[in-house]
């Protein structure tokens, strides 16, 4: 009779089992569709120039305002995962992705689609604590739990790399509202995986209360601070503007921390900070993802303007760095299990510097074929110590901070990216402005044509080519590759001083804590 009970009991748990990796598999496409959302846009940007007459600020906008709600909204996102749920989290989420990605598709000027774009960056900032939050659950068994992290942070890079490629295939076909529109089908699929797949569990901390105030100061704090970076180009540095709003940015979000070491239940877990790994990782994390988006900002539209690409060839470009961080992240759990979270985590911060230098030697006569070894090379150092990070991140956390710790990991990856994207556009934009403003070519141009081509590459060089005015496009092509490689330079050097401050402060003999076992409530009820 005991047998006869057993055959269904291991039925039962077989099920369970390949539910899980399904469960993974709703979770990771989820993931990649919002992490697609941070880059798609890149290879739009000169058609969104041209169709919406953007300035190089509003384009930067379009971008930033995804990050930015993001990165606000995450914080408040792990908070409501540990007090909601992670399911209910997850689908509220994928459910809000769909419907403004849907009305950012029907945009008609930069204002609606930069909201657009922020409210969907809220829908994202729901969806991805839980994601890991689910992962870190559904999976507690040392193998299993790297091999699902890898495939989580494998489906993270995957959808920033694969983005530009999607946007220049769909707009060599269709218009850019088809960009926005492809996140429709992928979130239906998402939602109904969510409800079916994903397990149910009562919320960790149900009963407290949630810090909306500490949410809007973290917004507004970074938003006006990413307004001065951006609008330092054209405004000036010595802009009462740029400074007051700078100062401004500074002090809000400095309140905002010290609230938050002083809240009963604060937004932002600060004694997290005090776990080294954790603080270290985190920092990694955000460095690497802010170099990454900055890069791709520049580098997308540096294919169009000065090597006169095509979105799709744009797109199909940019695939080799897919390509590497595939390889690196699918590699990251035997490298991890060879040598460490802390070499791996190195080696992949080098080989990242090593990327953006070789990047970073850019000129207007340079071919693709040289850009390329640079950009695989930071691919593949990405693609291989975001695993380690996110892996060392988890493990260092207690299963009741799970959510907020996530949530803090993915904010500070999403400000590394719009801080990434506001400071190296604006040294692409600040350099390439002040390098026109100086050439004697765009000097003899009259005052509306002249101000166009300095604050909008995206129309400028269009209007030149169409104009026959092939000095004018060969100066600005020479001013755009000059910001491009002072930005990607900076980038080198950043994370070469991550390098050596890892080295220096991540715990020599840190190790993992024990995975915690299996909890029946999770599994039973997937």
């Amino acid at each position: 009779m005991s047998s006869q009970q057993s055959a269904p009991a291991r039925t039962a748990r077989i099920r369970v089992e390949r539910r899980r990796w399904w469960g993974l598999v709703v979770l990771s496409v989820a993931l990649l569709m919002a992490s697609m959302d941070n880059t798609i846009l890149n290879i739009a940007l000169p058609t969104l120039a041209r169709e919406l007459h953007a300035t190089n600020d509003a384009l930067q906008w379009t971008v930033d305002s995804y990050q930015l709600t993001y990165a606000g909204f995450l914080l408040v996102a792990g908070s409501l995962v540990d007090r909601w749920g992670r399911k209910r989290t997850f689908t509220t989420g994928v459910a809000l992705f769909g419907a403004c990605s849907v009305v950012a598709a029907l945009s008609r000027g930069t204002v609606m689609l930069v909201a657009a774009r922020a409210l969907t960056g809220v829908g994202a900032a729901l969806l991805t604590p839980s994601t890991l939050a689910e992962v870190s659950v559904l999976f507690r068994r040392p193998a299993e739990r790297t091999t699902a992290f890898a495939i989580w942070s494998g489906a993270n890079g995957a959808g920033a790399a694969v983005g530009p490629l999607l946007s220049g295939a769909l707009l060599a076909h269709f218009g850019w509202s088809s960009i926005f529109l492809v996140n429709v089908p992928l979130a239906v699929l998402c939602l109904l995986g969510g409800v079916w797949m994903l397990p149910h569990a009562a919320p960790e901390r149900a009963d407290e209360r949630i810090d909306w105030l500490g949410m809007a100061a973290s917004i507004i704090g970074l938003s006006v601070l990413c307004w001065a970076v951006i609008s330092a180009p054209g405004l000036g540095l010595a802009s009462p503007l740029v400074i007051g709003a700078a100062l401004v940015g500074l002090v809000v979000l400095g309140l905002f921390v010290w609230v938050q070491m002083r809240a009963e239940a604060p937004l932002l877990d600060l004694s997290l900070f005090a776990r080294r790994p954790f603080a270290v990782s985190v920092a990694v994390s955000g460095l690497v993802t802010g170099g990454g988006a900055g890069a791709l900002f520049v580098l997308t539209q540096y294919m169009q303007y000065v090597l006169a690409f095509t979105p799709w060839q744009s797109g199909l470009a940019i695939m080799p760095v897919a390509a590497c961080m595939l390889v690196g992240a699918v590699s990251a759990p035997k490298v991890l299990g060879a040598i460490g979270i802390e070499r791996t985590v190195i080696a992949g911060l080098v080989l990242v510097a090593l990327g953006f230098g070789a990047l970073a030697v850019t000129g207007s006569s340079m071919a693709y074929s040289h850009l390329v070894v640079g950009a695989c090379a930071f691919g593949l150092g990405a693609g291989m110590l975001m695993p380690a990070a996110t892996q060392a991140v988890m493990d260092s956390l207690p299963p009741a901070s799970e959510g907020a710790g996530s949530a803090t990991n993915s904010a500070l990856m999403q400000v590394g990216s719009a801080l990434g994207v506001a400071v190296i556009g604006s040294l692409l934009a600040s350099t390439y402005r002040a390098r026109l403003a100086g050439s004697a070519t765009v000097g003899a141009l009259d005052g509306a044509t002249r101000e166009k081509v300095l604050s909008s590459a995206g129309e400028a060089f269009p209007m030149a080519s169409a104009r026959g005015m092939d000095e004018l496009v060969v100066t600005m092509r020479e001013a755009y590759s000059s910001g491009t490689a002072l930005g990607l330079g900076v980038c080198s050097g950043v994370v070469a001083l991550a390098t050596v401050a890892v080295a220096a402060l991540y715990p020599a003999h840190a190790r993992p804590e024990a995975p915690v076992a299996e909890r029946p409530a999770d599994t039973a009820r997937v």
